[in-house]
């Protein structure tokens, strides 16, 4: 099959997408993968077949970008999203309907479904939705993005998971409604739009140890399990990196990847007190956040913009972030215990979930967490012994899946002609 597979977000959504699209080509499918554009790089040097679109990167590290980060209401925080698909629709629907011309099959993410259905309406071809978080509506609290009750399964999940797609659609309600006018397809109601994405064939790229497959899910809704990427084999650290790692014992993680901030040197300090208040070594990742990894090191602290975390998180004794799909199953599948800083979308809910299986700390917003509480999550998971033991085992049981086998086979049953 000639495969076109939308992967629009940060790393997190990108990485795991990308390892999809490798167990596809391997099938012996050929594929064409669309991601921002500030992409290009890690896609093309796997020798993927590349369509760029809007440049994420730069999005998120805009005014309103920022902005959406920062955002202490989720409500709120939908209209940030809404307004950046709504300043980027141009760039972003023009990204998106060539590629799906030739294709035998479109394949999507999170982000761009609304789009791939209407383009799939359009071109008459099959669409799948390829998942890193779980959103259909269903009893079960564990796989709740938004749970009432943490722990409660009962139809009250169900019904805020219904309120929860109409949420998430008026997100991309205006730049879907603008794709549709492009396509000259019909106008479609907010009800017609979440029943086709309800109807729409769903694989989630998650591992069932840590979010279990729901009772009620329809034979269209399945968990295959984590589809990693371990990036470049030949990367090599920096000699300072290794150098700082040998000095001492394992050291704590902390990064917030791809979520930008407005003080980055604020949350330097705020990490390096809680570090030297626990005494314990620690190594930051600047990722998105504009701060000066060379300006943030000492003794006791290594700074780095990045790293692959398949080499990185093994070495650590415990990491901390924000808890997008992608780093909270990097540090699952290494067997780390966790604490998850949420800021937005889905990472309250990994959040949640890390704490609830016992490998974590309890979550904390960013907009809350104090150099204090910082603390006191680092200390516990460096001193809590049964956390840790839950971590290794979680990890062992990721580490012996195969998600991104068993969602090509779905792929693959559900693409053939019936």
């Amino acid at each position: 099959m000639n495969i076109t597979l939308y992967a629009l977000g940060t790393r997190g959504d990108v990485q795991p997408m990308l390892a999809l699209a490798d167990g596809l080509r391997t099938a012996g499918h050929a594929v064409t993968f669309v991601a921002g554009s500030n992409f290009e790089p890690a896609v093309t040097a796997h020798g993927m077949r590349f369509a760029p679109s809007a440049d994420i990167q730069a999005m998120m590290q805009s005014k309103e970008g920022i902005a959406w980060v920062e955002e202490k209401s989720p409500f709120r925080q939908l209209k940030h999203m809404r307004n950046l698909l709504n300043l980027h629709a141009d760039e972003l629907l023009d990204s998106l309907v060539a590629p799906a011309h030739d294709a035998d099959l479109l394949l999507s993410g999170f982000v761009s479904e609304p789009f791939a259905i209407s383009l799939s309406e359009k071109f008459g071809k099959p669409v799948i939705t390829a998942a890193l978080q779980p959103y259909r509506p269903t009893r079960s609290a564990a796989a709740s993005l938004f749970a009432v009750v943490p722990g409660l399964d009962g139809p009250h999940n169900r019904w805020f998971g219904q309120f929860g797609l109409r949420m998430l659609w008026s997100v991309a309600a205006d730049t879907a409604r603008l794709l549709r006018e492009r396509l000259k397809l019909p106008p479609q109601s907010r009800a017609e739009a979440i029943r086709r994405q309800i109807a729409t064939p769903v694989v989630h790229g998650f591992s069932p140890s840590v979010t279990p497959q729901p009772a009620d899910w329809a034979a269209h809704q399945r968990v295959a399990g984590y589809w990693f990427l371990d990036e470049d084999p030949n990367w090599t650290p920096p000699p300072a990196l290794e150098a700082f790692l040998a000095a001492g014992p394992p050291p704590v993680y902390v990064g917030f990847g791809s979520m930008t901030n407005s003080d980055p040197a604020q949350t330097v300090t705020l990490i390096r007190g809680a570090l030297r208040e626990t005494g314990q070594r620690g190594v930051i990742s600047t990722g998105w956040s504009g701060a000066d990894a060379s300006a943030a090191r000492d003794n006791d602290l290594y700074a780095l913009e990045g790293a692959p975390h398949a080499w990185l998180f093994p070495r650590m004794a415990a990491v901390v972030h924000h808890g997008g799909a992608g780093t909270t199953a990097a540090g699952l599948r290494a067997g780390k215990p966790t604490f998850i800083v949420p800021h937005m979308a889905d990472q309250p809910y990994w959040g949640r979930r890390v704490h609830e299986l016992g490998v974590g700390a309890k979550p904390v917003t960013r907009h809350t967490l104090t150099q204090s509480v910082l603390a006191a999550r680092i200390r516990q998971l460096a001193t809590d012994a049964g956390m840790r033991a839950k971590a290794g085992a979680l990890g062992e049981r990721i580490r012996d899946e195969d998600g991104i086998g068993a969602a090509v086979q779905l792929i693959e049953e559900w693409s053939r002609p019936a």
